[in-house]
């Protein structure tokens, strides 16, 4: 039996969002030639293209969950590509060139779509703050600063008094600014990408899979039914380990996040003049944070590994760090607190698995002929919405033998080293953290 990550609360994205998509379950068997399973960012990609592939074909595609109550609804909304301050220094450039390639193959893909269908998710494209609060932090920022002036890139430095100009807070010692950056409200745009898949995409919620079995065709028992399908996609995330794949690839924390109720003017100009702003922090154990439509708030910090934590505990830490950011504000002013969980990889590489085929490429006319595989993909690390979309797409495109530079480079480049299990994996995070934390002469919010 396949176990499936139920969170404790609801995603406060998805409570707030304006264009929630009608959903069904699966009521019934199905027989098809693709199957997609998880309805993030990876497998509305990977679904759309295999449905773009193949016009002739039905295309299932199943998640566990409700639309954008996944993992997928639950991050920060940050769409950022060009990624200096999180590309490992030690990458060799044509890997950190690929990186940067993934990134904005994903949000060139995501555009288009958004644009075609008028999808409403507050798609801005108004840059971000990279912002330090300890003396650690600060000597990071300037090791960032360094890199993105070695590659030509564009930033404005900011002093603790023009953050707190900006943003309104004493907290930040030292930011930059840096225009490569689109914020979304990440829940609006699952639901936008699920109401605009093509025809020919048959989408189910609340319909878990319970077992995987046999092979050409697959028969997979999910929501009391069964899907026989000759390909699988898994594009699960973190919750790849469950179905047999990545288990000593990839591990899985838990972020939480806090968004205060709506604003009255008064409150909103506390946080600056600006109606939507994002901050990304230098230091791995800082807050990010985000002004929302010059209304909301949002605040995500702390980390817990491998369970989420009940909602009580999390909202006692987030409402201090709003107290230490915004003293003037009550600490109580957060409507919604939720947790997701991130799939980590040790090297920061995705990961991704293609079954080896008969074909070289299952092109319409041998579709039917060829020999079935599950394919894969996971490793978020962080950067979801442009990452996953880019990896499902190119996931589909894999398993349909459309061949492309960035597909053989991603190929190439995801090769995500060993992670060792329990209990040495537990201590490892652990003694990451509390490493970062001394750093930072601060506690560490690991929750």
């Amino acid at each position: 039996m396949i176990k499936h990550r139920r969170y404790v609360t609801p995603s406060g994205w998805n409570a707030v969002a304006s264009n929630r998509v009608q959903w069904r379950a699966l009521g019934g068997d199905l027989s098809v030639a693709f199957l997609v399973v998880g309805a993030g960012y990876a497998g509305l990609a990977a679904a759309r293209r295999l449905a773009e592939l193949y016009p002739d074909e039905v295309i299932a595609l199943i998640d566990a969950g409700q639309p954008a109550e996944n993992s997928s609804g639950r991050n920060s909304g940050f769409m950022i590509d060009l990624p200096y301050a999180k590309i490992d220094a030690r990458s060799a450039p044509e890997q950190s060139q690929w990186q940067i390639d993934l990134l904005r193959a994903g949000k060139d893909f995501l555009q288009t779509i958004v644009d075609a269908h008028g999808i409403a998710c507050g798609w801005r494209q108004i840059g971000h703050y990279k912002a330090a609060t300890t003396d650690f932090g600060v000597a990071q920022l300037r090791g960032v600063e360094a890199t993105l002036r070695q590659h030509r890139v564009p930033f404005r430095e900011l002093t603790a008094e023009e953050v707190e100009r900006e943003l309104g807070s004493r907290y930040y010692k030292k930011a930059i600014w840096l225009e490569s950056c689109t914020l979304v409200q990440p829940a609006e745009l699952v639901h936008g990408l699920v109401e605009a898949l093509p025809a020919n995409v048959q989408a189910y919620f609340d319909t878990p899979v319970e077992r995987i079995s046999g092979r050409r065709p697959y028969c997979v028992l999910a929501g009391g039914h069964e899907i026989r399908a000759r390909q699988i996609l898994l594009c699960v995330n973190a919750d790849m380990p469950e179905f047999g794949h990545a288990k000593y690839r990839q591990l899985t924390l838990y972020t939480y996040a806090g968004m205060t109720r709506e604003l009255s003017p008064a409150e909103a100009a506390v946080f600056g003049a600006a109606d939507d702003w994002g901050l990304t922090p230098v230091e791995r154990l800082e807050a990010t944070s985000r002004k929302v439509g010059g209304r909301r708030y949002m605040l995500r910090a702390g980390f817990s590994y491998k369970n989420e934590l009940p909602s009580e505990a999390v909202s006692e830490v987030l409402a201090g760090m709003l107290r230490v950011r915004y003293p003037q504000l009550p600490g109580n002013m957060f409507e919604h607190v939720w947790g997701g969980a991130v799939s980590l990889t040790r090297n920061g590489d995705p990961y991704l698995r293609q079954a080896t085929l008969r074909q070289a490429s299952l092109r319409q006319a041998d579709l039917r002929q060829a020999t079935g595989g599950v394919h894969a993909v996971s490793g978020c690390n962080a950067s979801g919405i442009l990452k996953m979309s880019a990896m499902g797409k190119l996931l589909a495109e894999s398993v349909a033998g459309v061949e492309s530079a960035l597909l053989g480079q991603t190929r190439a480049f995801s090769r995500p080293g060993f992670i060792p299990p329990d209990p040495l994996r537990r201590i490892a995070v652990h003694l990451s953290i509390n490493r970062i934390a001394r750093a930072m002469k601060r506690p560490a919010h690991s929750l």
